[in-house]
């Protein structure tokens, strides 16, 4: 008899500690809308290949980029509005090789290492703070792997002929490769 309030309080305690990390790990409202700000209607025009893009990575500079989701095993971070874009013209994703039953085919792993590197861009969404946003792109707008994005932005400072970093305002979501439809 005695022991029920002590269980009471400590499934209490246990209630409001997790509902306390709920509202530390989820999204302020303002992120949630910056994040849908940024989603396009329209395709922008113009778009380089992000292979072109590494062609002059200088920070600052206003580039608009298209490629795919992929180019590791997790393209998206985790609890962060960042993703790894691949350029299509020059990494290719297992599933479109033939015969290849690849689980993963967005990790382009079929692919030479050091021409994954040099055809791949970080994509990110900053806060006001000039950080990245704490909540992930996977599924904004449908974006998953392997799907086509075209984004508008800046090349961010830390960027050069080995890593290129987008700052996304903008981004177009297209078509996602027909492998994906099926998982």
């Amino acid at each position: 008899m005695k022991q029920t309030p002590i269980l009471l309080i400590l499934s209490s305690f246990w209630l409001f500690s997790s509902c306390q990390n709920e509202e530390k790990t989820a999204q302020s409202p303002s992120e949630g809308n910056a994040l849908e700000t940024v989603l396009l209607s329209e395709k922008p025009s113009d778009a380089l290949s992000v292979a072109d893009a590494f062609a002059n990575p200088t920070p600052g500079t206003a580039v608009t980029i298209t490629g795919e989701v992929m180019g590791r095993m997790e393209p998206f971070i985790e609890n962060r509005a960042m993703l790894v874009l691949g350029d299509p013209t020059k990494i290719t994703p297992c599933n479109r090789n033939h015969d290849d039953g690849c689980q993963t085919p967005w990790d382009v792993c079929c692919d030479d290492p050091e021409v994954i590197k040099i055809s791949v861009a970080t994509i990110q969404i900053l806060g006001e703070d000039g950080r990245p946003l704490k909540q992930g792109l996977k599924g904004l707008g449908g974006i998953q792997e392997l799907t086509t994005l075209t984004v508008v932005g800046e090349v961010a400072e830390g960027s050069n002929a080995e890593n290129l970093l987008i700052n996304a305002s903008g981004i177009h979501v297209g078509e996602t490769d027909p492998f994906m439809a099926q998982k």
